[in-house]
């Protein structure tokens, strides 16, 4: 019903497949059940790339990326990360980046729950695929151009272009050492950390405020609960001091 009512409305559609009844993994073969992402089409979206539960995009078994999701990609269709409170997990996106599998778009899907960690801000969640390998060049343009071509508008923003909106970001990149967690409060330590300096939106300047501390040991506490719950992990249960 949603890839019906999307084609009727000439928008693309946009799937949250976590822990869904859904099958990732359906095959080619099989024209009678639905799968996701294989039906979906070029220009729709999946996100929660890297979620470590039940439907996640990596064979819990193997630990390898299902085919369906690799196909699906080579068709056309984005993967989004969608970070969340639960929707990341370090052990996936590790696994997905031996394999050269980086989203085609970075999102926060940041609210009150996860302000204070896991998520904290864009240029956090941008700095973990840094750290996973993904070129920066790439993380820049899953802010930018990818998902503005993504929504429709990729004639009004997302690129430095005579005649677009002046909507800028200088970013600064920090060397040192930055403890970052996952959704399930897993933990890996980043050596480049990702700050703003200046915003303009729409050719209007405004203020730089910090993200929250990290890592939030409270909110790990919390976050940490789950990671019974999922299905990819790390060997060892996140040691929260």
């Amino acid at each position: 019903r949603a890839l019906l009512a999307s084609e009727r409305a000439g928008v693309p559609l946009m799937v949250h497949h976590t822990m869904s009844t859904v099958k990732t993994q359906v095959g080619p073969d099989d024209s009678t059940e639905l799968g996701c992402p294989r039906d979906l089409r070029p220009g729709d979206l999946y996100t929660h790339t890297f979620h470590p539960y039940r439907s996640c995009i990596v064979d819990e078994e193997t630990l390898a990326i299902y085919p369906d999701v690799i196909q699906a990609k080579e068709r056309g269709v984005l993967f989004d990360v969608g970070h969340g409170q639960g929707s990341f997990g370090w052990t996936v996106a590790e696994i997905c980046a031996r394999s050269n599998f980086y989203p085609d778009t970075i999102s926060t899907d940041l609210h009150t729950g996860n302000h204070r960690g896991p998520v904290y801000d864009l240029s956090t969640v941008m700095s973990k695929f840094l750290h996973l390998g993904m070129p920066l060049s790439d993380v820049i343009r899953a802010v930018t151009s990818t998902p503005a071509k993504a929504i429709g508008l990729g004639h009004v923003i997302g690129s430095l272009t005579p005649g677009k909106e002046a909507d800028i970001t200088l970013l600064k990149i920090h060397d040192g050492q930055f403890p970052m967690e996952d959704s399930q409060s897993q933990v890996r330590v980043l050596e480049k950390l990702l700050k703003p300096v200046t915003v303009w939106r729409a050719g209007v300047a405004y203020p730089i405020t910090e993200p929250n501390p990290f890592p939030n040991r409270q909110a790990m506490n919390i976050n940490s609960r789950e990671w019974d719950n999922i299905r990819v992990r790390d060997d060892v249960r996140p040691h929260i001091q």
